[in-house]
C-alpha cells in the first residue's frame, strides 16, 4: 500500500546516527514521514565532530552560521556545532491528487511520484534550503504545484481517457512540468530529476463500466482473431497437403530419373571393367616378359662381375704374397741389425761396469785401512782381557817394567776405545 509522503526535519543524538535513521521507514497518521534534514545534538564535553559519508553539515559558531563541512573527522571546540545535517541521496516523494475533475466532470484520484535531491555541492543553495525553505515549506509547495499541474492535465481528458496519463507518450508533458518545478526551486537548491504518474483511481461504478466494456471488446476481438486463426489453419493445412503431394510426385519423378542414371552408370561400369581387365592382362604379359629379360641380363652382368672379381682377387693375392715376403726379409734384417747393435752396447756397458767395480774396490781398500787397524787393536785388547780374567795367570818379564803401571796404561787405553777396563 502506498502512503503519501511528508518531508520533515528529524532530531538525532549525534551526526553518526543519521545514516541509520535515514533508512528507517516511519508511517504515522496515514502518511510516510521522510527526513531530508537532521538536527544533531552535540555533547558539552565533545572535542570532535564526525560527518558521515553521504552527508554535509552546516556549521555554527556561537549560534552564527560560518560554513559547510563535508564528510570526515573534524576537531571542534564545544562552541562549534552542526545545526543541520543534509543527506546527498535522492528522495522519493509520493503524493495523491484527489478529486481531480475530468472533462466530463468525473472525480478521479491520481498518484504522482517525484524523485528529488538537495544540491549540497553549492553552499549557498544548501543554506537557502535549510534556513529559508525547509522541509515543511518544500512539502507544501510541491503539493500545491503538483495539484495545479495534475488537475490541469486531468481537465483536458474524459474519464475513459484518463488512464492515458500513465502512458509513456505523456512523458513530454511531465518533463515540461519537471522543468517548471526546477526553475522555481533552483534558488533553494532543490532539483527534481524525475516525475511520473504511477496510478489513476476512478469511482467504482465508472471503473466497473470501463472494465465491462473492455472485457466485451476483448472478447469480440478474441473471437475475431479465433475465426481468423481457424481460417488460416484450414488454409495452411490445404496448402500443406498440396505441397506434400507435389513433393511426393517430384520425389517419384526424381527417383525414376536417378534409377535410370544408376542403370546407365552400371552399364558403363561393366564396359570399363571389361576394358580394364583386358588392359591388365596385357600389362601382366608385358610385365612377365620384361621380368625374364631383366633376369637374364642381370645373370649375365653377375657372371661378368664374378669373373672380374676372381681376376682382381688373384692379382691382389699375388701382389700381397710378394709384398709379404719383402716385408718379412726387411723385418729379419732389421731385427739382426738391432740385435748386433744391442750386443755391442751390452759389451761396452759390461766393460764400464768392470772398471767401475775395480775403482770402487781400490777406493774401499784405502778406506778400510783404519778399520783393519781398529780391528787388530780390538783383538789385542780382547786377548789381554781374557788373560786378565784368568786368575791363575801371572805375567812377568825381564824388561824391568812395573806390572801395575802397564795394567793401568792398558786400562786407560781401553777406556779411550770404549771398552770396560775393570779387571
Amino acid at each position: 500500500m502506498a502512503y503519501p509522503t511528508r518531508l520533515e526535519t528529524l532530531e538525532c543524538g549525534n551526526c553518526e546516527e543519521a545514516p541509520a535513521l535515514l533508512g528507517v521507514r516511519r508511517i504515522s497518521g496515514g502518511v510516510q514521514r521522510v527526513p531530508v534534514i537532521f538536527t544533531p545534538v552535540r555533547g558539552a564535553c565533545s572535542t570532535n565532530i564526525v560527518i558521515p559519508k553521504g552527508f554535509v553539515g552546516l556549521v555554527n559558531r556561537h549560534g552564527r552560521y560560518v560554513g559547510q563541512w563535508g564528510a570526515g573527522f573534524k576537531w571542534a571546540p564545544p562552541w562549534v556545532n552542526v545545526s543541520h545535517l543534509v543527506p546527498t541521496q535522492f528522495v522519493v516523494y509520493d503524493t495523491p491528487v484527489k478529486e481531480c475533475p475530468t472533462q466530463d466532470n468525473v472525480m478521479v484520484t491520481i498518484d504522482v511520484t517525484l524523485v528529488l535531491r538537495i544540491v549540497t555541492e553549492e553552499e549557498k543553495s544548501c543554506y537557502n534550503f535549510c534556513y529559508k525553505l525547509g522541509p515543511r515549506g518544500l512539502d507544501e509547495m510541491l503539493k500545491a504545484f503538483q495539484e495545479e499541474s495534475i488537475r490541469g492535465m486531468a481537465r483536458k481528458r474524459k474519464y475513459n481517457e484518463i488512464y492515458d496519463l500513465m502512458d509513456s507518450q505523456q512523458d513530454k508533458q511531465l518533463d515540461a512540468q519537471r522543468r517548471e518545478l526546477n526553475d522555481h526551486f533552483s534558488q533553494y537548491g532543490v532539483v527534481i530529476t524525475d516525475i511520473s504518474v504511477t496510478n489513476v483511481h476512478l469511482p467504482k461504478e465508472f471503473a466497473d463500466t470501463m472494465q465491462e466494456a473492455t472485457v466485451w471488446h476483448n472478447r469480440n476481438e478474441f473471437k475475431t482473431l479465433q475465426q481468423e486463426y481457424d481460417l488460416r489453419k484450414i488454409e495452411v493445412r490445404e496448402a500443406e497437403a498440396k505441397e506434400k503431394q507435389k513433393l511426393k510426385e517430384d520425389l517419384e519423378k526424381f527417383t525414376a530419373e536417378k534409377d535410370k542414371d544408376v542403370a546407365d552408370w552400371r552399364k558403363k561400369k561393366k564396359l570399363v571393367d571389361a576394358e580394364t581387365s583386358k588392359q591388365l592382362s596385357v600389362v601382366k604379359e608385358n610385365e612377365t616378359a620384361d621380368v625374364l629379360e631383366i633376369k637374364s641380363n642381370a645373370e649375365l652382368v653377375v657372371a661378368k662381375l664374378d669373373s672380374q672379381k676372381d681376376i682382381r682377387l688373384s692379382k691382389i693375392r699375388s701382389t700381397g704374397t710378394a709384398e709379404s715376403e719383402k716385408i718379412k726379409i726387411e723385418t729379419d734384417t732389421y731385427l739382426q741389425t738391432k740385435r748386433a747393435n744391442a750386443e755391442a752396447e751390452i759389451a761396452k756397458n759390461r766393460a764400464q761396469s768392470f772398471k767401475l767395480s775395480a775403482d770402487a774396490e781400490a777406493f774401499a781398500a784405502k778406506q778400510l785401512i783404519a778399520k783393519r787397524k781398529y780391528e787388530a787393536k780390538m783383538r789385542s785388547l780382547q786377548s789381554l782381557r781374557a788373560l786378565s780374567g784368568n786368575n791363575s795367570l801371572a805375567i812377568t818379564g825381564n824388561s824391568k817394567d812395573n806390572i801395575m803401571a802397564q795394567l793401568l796404561a792398558n786400562q786407560q787405553g781401553g777406556a779411550v776405545l770404549g771398552i770396560n777396563g775393570n779387571f
